[in-house]
C-alpha cells in the first residue's frame, strides 16, 4: 500500500489531517510521522539553537507558559542554564532573555543551556502535531535532511503516514511554509518512489507551490507577508539567515514535550 502524505497549512488544520490519516489509511494519530515548519522564525531558530549547543528546546503555547517553566526549571538547574527566549507579533516579550531570532543563539549564549521558547505560531503548531508517533523540526535550513529522515521512519516502519504541519501566520496560510513542505515532500518521494507515495490535494499544492517558488528563496521571504512585517520591525538579516537552504543536516525531535538534538 502506497504511503499516505498530507500537509496542514494551519495548527488548526492538523487536527482535521490527523482524522484524513485515519480515513485513508487507518492511521492512529501515533501511527503518523510528522514534521513541524515554521520559517520566519521558530523552527529556524530551534534548528539554529540546538546546532550551536543547546541541550534542549522547552516549546510552550503562550508567554505565561514560558515564564511559568522557566522559574520551574531554573528552580532546578540554576538559574544560569536556562534561557527564555520568544516573540508575539515578531516582537521580544517583556522580560524575556531573548526574542525569536536565530542570529541571537549562538554558541556562548546558548551552549550547554536549555531554552524556553513562546512564539506566535510555530509553537502552538508544535502542541497541534504532539499526539503524532514522531514529531521533526524542520525548516528551510534542513529541507533535505528532514526528508531523509521522515523517509527512512516510513520505510522502516516508524510510522504509516507522514504530515507536514505547517505554522502559518495567526492562523492563517502564509507562502513561506509551504514551500518549505513542497521542498521535504520532494524529498521524501524521491526515497521512497514516486509510485509509492499518494498526495492528498493539500501535499499536491505545496509541492506546485515549491516548484513555482525558484531558488530565491531571500527573495520570496522578504516579499511574504510576515517577512515585509519583519523588515518593517528592522530583522532583514533573520530574514535572509532563514531564506539560506540546506544548510545543516541536523534534524530535531520533540521527544517528551522537549526538541532534542537530532
Amino acid at each position: 500500500m502506497r504511503t499516505w502524505c498530507d500537509v496542514a497549512f494551519t495548527p488548526a488544520e492538523a487536527a482535521i489531517r490527523l482524522t484524513d490519516a485515519k480515513r485513508a489509511r487507518g492511521a492512529e494519530p501515533g501511527e503518523v510521522v510528522c514534521a513541524v515548519i515554521d520559517v520566519l522564525r521558530a523552527t529556524t531558530t530551534i534548528v539554529t539553537a540546538l546546532g550551536n549547543g543547546c541541550r534542549a528546546v522547552h516549546p510552550v503555547p503562550s508567554p505565561q507558559a514560558g515564564r511559568e517553566l522557566a522559574a520551574a526549571l531554573r528552580a532546578r538547574l540554576g538559574k544560569d542554564q536556562v534561557v527564555l527566549g520568544g516573540e508575539q507579533d515578531g516582537k521580544p516579550i517583556e522580560g524575556y532573555d531573548a526574542g525569536n531570532s536565530p542570529l541571537e543563539f549562538t554558541p556562548e549564549r546558548i551552549g550547554g543551556k536549555f531554552l524556553v521558547l513562546s512564539t506566535s505560531n510555530g509553537t502552538k503548531t508544535l502542541a497541534a502535531a504532539a499526539p503524532c508517533g514522531r514529531v521533526y523540526v524542520a525548516a528551510l535550513a534542513n529541507a533535505r535532511a528532514a526528508g531523509r529522515a521522515l523517509a527512512e521512519d516510513l520505510r522502516a516502519g516508524r510510522g504509516r503516514t507522514l504530515l507536514i504541519a505547517c505554522s502559518g501566520r495567526e492562523g492563517g496560510f502564509c507562502e513561506e511554509d509551504p514551500v518549505a513542505a513542497g521542498f521535504i515532500l520532494a524529498h521524501v518521494r524521491a526515497r521512497l518512489g514516486l509510485s509509492e507515495t499518494e498526495l492528498s490535494d493539500t501535499a499536491k499544492a505545496a509541492l506546485r507551490v515549491a516548484e513555482g517558488a525558484g531558488r530565491d528563496l531571500p527573495r520570496l521571504l522578504r516579499e511574504s507577508f510576515w517577512g515585509r512585517h519583519l523588515a518593517a520591525l528592522g530583522m532583514a538579516e533573520d530574514i535572509a539567515f532563514c531564506g539560506r537552504l540546506d544548510w545543516t543536516a541536523a534534524v530535531p525531535r520533540l521527544a517528551g514535550g522537549a526538541i532534542v538534538a537530532g
